[in-house]
């Protein structure tokens, strides 16, 4: 029996949906409600920075979302991204860090001390560590350089399984905890707070475009595909890697006038396959 294919929904899971909901007064609003659940304390949105560092292409700053805060007595410039924690994405996001930071510490004839400069990163699928939060410094032997640099990792997850069995930390991240929610979901989760039902409201007007969503679809493709050649790649490296070792085995064991059968066996192969390296490769006696 044929069943209807379900279409794809999207979450704010997605990088490219987070920062297209997060932007407007709307935005501004669900924002403040999600850094607020980041810092356990109110977050005013001072101003959305418009994007003046170079990027490669239109798609590259698309994904950037960067924001002056206020939390309490602090003024704090944040980046926000929702992905995955791969060692490729801890170096490019580093790098915008720190082009970031190297940018406006400097004002004028004065150094700024006063602003923290800080990525935040909504990590999902990963197994790093057991913690809800881990924050990165750059550190020297003692200690570390300055409080007003750092990186903090949102492991959603961790988040998750915290409020599983715990009703009150439920509701006091229930911000964090919608973003990885379906519409559907949304609908039964804390159905009676307004900023939840206007999260859900972009998520839904986000999934309704047809154009956004083929651009998703688009950017996930070349993502899969550049993994997969990736990933070919070391494959094919590996294999380079271990035929390079079995002719250096065989080279040595030449080089002490051992017997074809016994390289054969030292090399796991056949002693017609060793013979064809020994010409291929030009091999003598002595290895050369």
């Amino acid at each position: 029996m044929l069943t209807e294919e379900k279409t794809k929904v999207y979450t704010a899971k997605n990088d490219r949906v987070f920062k297209s909901i997060a932007h407007g007064n709307k935005g501004k609003v669900i924002l403040e409600a999600i850094l607020g659940n980041v810092f356990d304390e109110p977050v005013e949105i001072l101003e959305f920075i418009p994007v003046e560092l170079p990027q490669d292409t239109e798609d590259e700053r698309k994904k950037v979302l960067d924001v002056l805060i206020r939390v309490g007595s602090r003024i704090i410039n944040v980046e926000v991204n929702a992905q995955g924690l791969s060692e490729v994405t801890k170096i490019r996001n580093l790098a915008y860090l720190c082009k970031l930071f190297s940018k406006n510490v400097s004002k004028g004839q004065e150094i700024d001390v006063e602003t923290e400069f800080l990525q935040i990163n909504f990590i999902y699928n990963s197994k790093a560590t057991d913690k809800m939060v881990l924050k990165s410094y750059l550190t020297h032997e003692d200690g570390i350089y300055t409080k007003n640099f750092s990186i903090w990792n949102i492991f959603i997850e961790n988040v998750e399984k915290i409020c599983y069995t715990d009703a009150k930390e439920r509701e006091k991240l229930r911000y964090i905890l919608m973003l990885d929610k379906t519409p559907e979901e949304l609908a039964n989760f804390f159905p009676n707070d307004e900023i939840i039902k206007m999260f859900r409201g972009e998520i839904v007007k986000l999934n309704s475009n047809a154009k956004f969503i083929r651009e998703i679809s688009e950017e996930e493709e070349k993502e899969m595909i550049h993994n997969t050649e990736l990933k070919l790649s070391k494959q094919e490296g590996f294999a380079k890697g271990k035929a390079k070792e079995k002719i250096d085995v065989i080279k040595n064991l030449l080089s002490v006038n051992s017997p074809i059968e016994t390289i054969a066996i030292a090399v796991g192969l056949s002693t017609d396959e060793v013979k064809n390296i020994i010409e291929e490769h030009k091999l003598d006696k002595t290895g050369e």
